[in-house]
């Protein structure tokens, strides 16, 4: 027994001793490895789970994104994961520091999609939506977001609104289905706004546009021309992040139009007076006397500075997070004296207590507006157009003429000097804009939460409109100093309830939506204007003559119930069911309330067990298809009643008594409704190779029926320039549109490719009696229009007398004869001849037909980005084809029939020892060679090289030392070059009034684009 203790005491100390060396052992080997892991923007991420690959050693990520993981031996790998991050493997090679820089995973940033009232799982989606995310939007050179979509989001067409700064865009989603307001609706964080030129892009964290019946029908009346749902950047748990961003540039005008200098010009004018036989004008005797002359456009140009400026923080903890912003854009034009500056501020956050989560969002921004002064009731237009015509033998400068400037004098076209336009008038506009969002979400119990949205936005305008006395030439005077002020008020007030439901069950899921809504709009202008104030007296009180005043208010109202119902099995099949039903005092009792429903239905092919093998190609499959109703309420106020005007005061009797009257300037159409916008959409989604290329294509057909037309009524009725409204009309928009994009993130190059195609065909089915016509689009000051809109054709189609080239002899002109009578009497050799359409044996306006539509046959963007270590490049382009565009600058510079500054082209003018296409240069022009006609139709299609980008981010063991998160210095060109035949500013056209004027160039009111060279940085701490 003595013996057993022993062996066993001794065998117990031999085993101490083994287990002993055994730890010591292990612990002499173990290593400890510390380390760091962040975003690609190098923001830290918390609660990043660090595995230790094949054991169940692990740990995550404190706040600051720090980690400590202890490890047996220092070998093995470390697997480091986190939701919506590529996860990452990394051998340990015994080192006891490993940084980790994660990337976004490209399924996880497109899994969830914004729609409207909330979100939804991308494979549920079933309309048809477009995402730009902020890495998207290159904003760089543009003063809005809106201008960095043009050309990258297929079924949208951007068109600029012209250079000048803070100009906004006009955009059309899937096509012009209205004669009035065209515009698509803007939700910001929730908030209806009229548009988004006053967001700062660097607030943005994505963009959707809802583009057919089943993603738009939820917002019903107001959706049948598009929604953008726009989404400011969140905060994210973990430390503070602050970014500031800056750019600095500069701006030039990227063309200028072609003209004669003093001599060419005096050359010409002799050629033009001598073909009429008149004796030239005086200040053209002596052309080789003048020289070159005044270049006006070298006098209004000038090379214009612009500066951006960003500072941001964000941050939260487990229940709150936070973003704030503040930025400031000064942007000056390069046409002198123009200037656009807008302050911005912004403050988003959000808290969570238990099953209750407020939030709030609020947008403040302060536009200030210095623009050109208009015209001056001559035909120069405002100073680009006037830069064009001014004749070149006038001086900029007059020291003894009252305002201290040179003009136009003799028997010629009253066109104002360009210099005194914008040095004797001015034209400030200031906005400030609020947008407040306050909203409360309950969690009622598992799937149910309530949520209560509160907004607000107010917009109160200043324009200010100071010219002082002037005598400008013999042309211009204005004796007494001029000053109009007004303001302007809208209050835009918003409430809505809804509740969502998602559950999941078995195989299915529900996502239910319902709600109600109600929307109150007011506006309110008052103005006062007065003449003859004291030098540098600027205010109305100081006035002596002229006094005017007047004031107006308008208020609206939307009552709405909504709801949607999205079914899903197996995540393979879905269904949608939406519906809204719309009250809104823009229409009479009997048709103030509309429904607007749409049905949805998808499949998820590649879930299909048949298309398991073929998922190593495309890794995913959708098809998918809608139709429903959408609505456009967009017109004034009170349309539906009549109106009436008091103070209409006339005098009667012999005594000539005056009494005071009112006439009625509007009559009752009590039963005028909604447009509707019927909508038929099927497309597919797939995507290849690991999702690392997608392709999206849509066919769809959207119908708008009951177009509220303005129906022309007699001028005794005394209300014919406001004619009633009717619904009498039907637009058609069939076409199609498809986005590509392929990515490879794999390091240490990374590239991404994308490009969008629109292709629309619209058409007018019927309008008002069947044969009415709609004419728009007059291209100058005396012309007629240039466009129609009539059934069968385009919406805003030129109607055009067609060209048919140059008279070369008099037998050409005896020889165009009907019935023994010359069709174009007044015709001499040199002169137009023009196409007799209807054949009645004379030209006039009756001869008018279709010569194409302003509407591209597609348009399109195409572009990528690529990164090497740290060097990075961009690039992007985008155009239209197929569209026409009528110049009115050259109708007026071209035609050589009055008093102004021609073009260059006029050198070529028809002799008759040099037969040339070109008409012949004769005042007042007796065969009307420069009336409005296809001569001036020209070929809109061009390809622009939009933005070029190089950027270089500085190595983190650089920053490190000033713990400095990121660092990116980058240099940015836009509007590179334009690849076009048309001879105007811009083919992309710089214009957003009337739908029937698209297409036409009032070169009069132009504003040209520039080209912009920037330096920028980008910095995170």
């Amino acid at each position: 027994m003595m013996h057993y203790c022993k062996i066993n005491k001794v065998g117990y100390l031999l085993l101490v001793c083994l287990v002993f060396f055994s730890i010591t052992g292990s612990y002499a080997q173990s290593l400890t490895i510390q380390g760091k892991v962040t975003e690609t923007d190098g923001g830290v991420l918390p609660g990043v789970t660090v595995l230790l690959k094949g054991t169940s050693v692990r740990t995550a990520t404190n706040n600051e994104g720090s980690f400590s993981l202890q490890t047996p031996d220092g070998t093995g790998t470390l697997a480091v994961s986190y939701i919506g991050y590529e996860t990452l493997e990394i051998p340990i090679n015994k080192r006891p520091m490993i940084n980790v820089t994660l990337q976004p995973s490209s399924e996880a940033l497109d899994e969830i999609v914004v729609v409207g009232y909330g979100t939804q799982r991308k494979q549920d989606v079933t309309g048809s939506i477009s995402t730009i995310k902020a890495d998207d939007i290159r904003t760089q050179g543009s003063n809005s977001i809106q201008k960095s979509l043009q050309g990258r989001v297929a079924g949208v067409q951007v068109e600029s609104a012209g250079g000048n700064p803070g100009s906004g865009v006009r955009i059309l989603i899937r096509g012009t289905g209205s004669l009035n307001n065209n515009n698509p609706l803007y939700i910001v964080d929730g908030i209806q706004v009229d548009n988004i030129n006053n967001l700062n892009p660097s607030d943005v964290a994505s963009m959707d546009i809802l583009k057919d019946a089943s993603a738009a029908a939820i917002y019903g009346s107001r959706a049948s021309n598009g929604v953008v749902l726009v989404t400011t950047k969140t905060g994210k748990k973990g430390v503070t992040k602050i970014d500031f961003d800056s750019y600095y540039g500069v701006q030039k005008i990227a063309k200028k139009v072609d003209v004669l200098n003093a001599t060419e010009w005096a050359t010409v004018s002799n050629a033009a007076y001598a073909a009429a036989g008149l004796t030239p004008l005086d200040i053209a005797k002596n052309p080789s006397s003048l020289g070159t002359g005044t270049d006006w456009q070298k006098e209004l140009y000038e090379s214009a500075p612009m500066q951006s400026y960003n500072l941001a923080a964000s941050g939260g903890g487990d229940n709150y997070t936070f973003s704030m912003s503040g930025g400031y854009l000064d942007q000056q034009g390069v046409v002198k004296k123009t200037d656009y500056n807008r302050w911005n501020f912004r403050m988003k956050s959000d808290f969570t207590k238990g099953r209750l989560k407020l939030g709030e969002s609020i947008i403040l921004s302060k536009e200030y507006f210095r623009t050109m002064a208009g015209g001056w009731g001559g035909q120069g237009g405002n100073p680009v157009g006037s830069a064009v015509k001014m004749i070149p033998v006038f001086n900029v400068y007059d020291s003894s003429a009252i305002g201290g400037f040179g003009g136009a004098y003799g028997p010629v076209t009253n066109v104002a000097n360009p210099m005194a336009q914008l040095n004797l008038e001015i034209p400030e506009n200031r906005s400030t804009n609020v947008l407040l969002n306050l909203f409360a979400e309950v969690s009622l119990f598992e799937g149910l939460k309530y949520k209560f949205n509160l907004g607000y936005t107010n917009t109160f305008g200043y324009n200010y409109n100071y010219t002082y006395p002037y005598v400008v030439g013999t042309l211009f005077t204005n004796v007494d100093a001029d000053l109009s002020e007004s303001r302007n008020q809208s209050d835009y007030f918003l409430q809505e309830h809804t509740l969502n439901y998602e559950k999941a069950f078995g195989k299915s899921r529900i996502q239910a939506l319902g709600g109600f809504t109600y929307q109150n709009s007011k506006y309110r202008v008052l103005s006062g204007s007065k003449s003859g104030m004291p030098e540098d007296i600027k205010v109305i009180d100081a006035g002596i003559l002229n006094t005017a005043a007047g004031s107006n208010a308008t208020e609206n109202a939307l009552i709405s119930y909504l709801g949607r119902l999205v079914y899903s099995f197996d995540d393979r099949y879905v269904l949608t069911g939406t519906i809204r039903r719309d009250g809104s005092s823009r229409f009479g009792s009997s048709n103030r309330y509309g429904n607007f429903p749409s049905f949805a239905a998808a499949w998820n092919i590649s879930n299909e067990d048949f298309f398991k093998p073929l998922q190593g190609i495309v890794s995913s499959l959708k098809l998918r298809g809608s139709y429903g109703i959408l609505g456009n309420q967009e017109i004034s106020d009170y349309r539906y009643i009549s109106s009436i005007t008091s103070n209409a005061n006339y005098v009667i009797g012999q005594n000539q008594q005056l009494w005071s009257g009112s006439i009625q300037t509007a009559f009752e159409t009590a039963d005028i409704k909604w447009e509707s916008s019927k909508t038929f959409d099927i497309g597919t989604d797939w995507s290849f190779f690991k999702n690392k290329a997608s392709l999206t294509v849509d066919y769809f057909n959207r119908k708008n029926t009951d177009i509220l037309l303005q129906v022309p009524i007699p001028l005794s009725t005394g209300a014919s320039t406001n004619p009633p409204y009717l619904n009498a009309g039907q637009i058609t928009n069939k076409g199609i549109e498809a986005a590509l994009a392929y990515s490879n993130l794999d390091h240490p190059l990374t590239y991404q490719f994308s490009a969008s195609m629109t292709a629309v065909n619209n058409r007018v089915d019927f309008l008002g009696t069947g044969t009415q016509q709609i004419f728009g689009g007059s291209p100058t000051h005396a012309g007629a229009s240039a466009t129609v809109t009539q059934a069968g054709l385009p919406v805003g189609a030129f109607y055009l007398i067609k060209s048919d080239g140059i008279f070369n002899s008099e037998e050409e002109i005896n020889g165009y004869a009907k019935n023994g009578q010359l069709i174009q009497p007044s015709a001499k050799p040199g002169d137009m001849r023009f196409d007799d359409f209807n054949n009645d044996g004379k030209i006039d306006q009756n001869d008018r037909q279709n010569v194409g539509s302003p509407t591209p046959k597609f348009s399109y963007g195409f572009g990528g980005n690529a990164s090497y270590r740290n060097f990075d490049v961009s690039v992007y382009f985008q155009g239209s084809y197929g569209n026409k565009i009528y110049n009115g600058l050259r109708q007026d510079i071209e035609g050589m029939n009055i008093n102004i500054n021609y073009a260059k082209s006029t050198l070529g003018a028809w002799t008759p020892s040099n037969h040339t296409d070109f008409p012949r240069a004769v005042i007042n022009d007796p065969n009307l060679n420069s009336q409005t006609s296809d001569r001036f139709l020209e070929n809109g299609s061009y390809l622009r090289f939009k933005t070029l980008q190089f950027g270089y981010t500085i190595p983190k063991r650089v920053l490190d030392a000033a713990k400095i998160g990121s660092c990116r210095v980058y240099v940015s060109f836009d509007n590179l070059l334009t690849i076009t035949g048309y001879k105007g500013y811009n083919p992309d056209l710089g214009r957003t009034g009337s739908v029937l004027d698209r297409g036409v160039d009032f070169g009069h009111v132009a504003y040209p684009l520039a080209r912009t060279a920037l330096f920028g940085l980008q910095l995170s701490l």
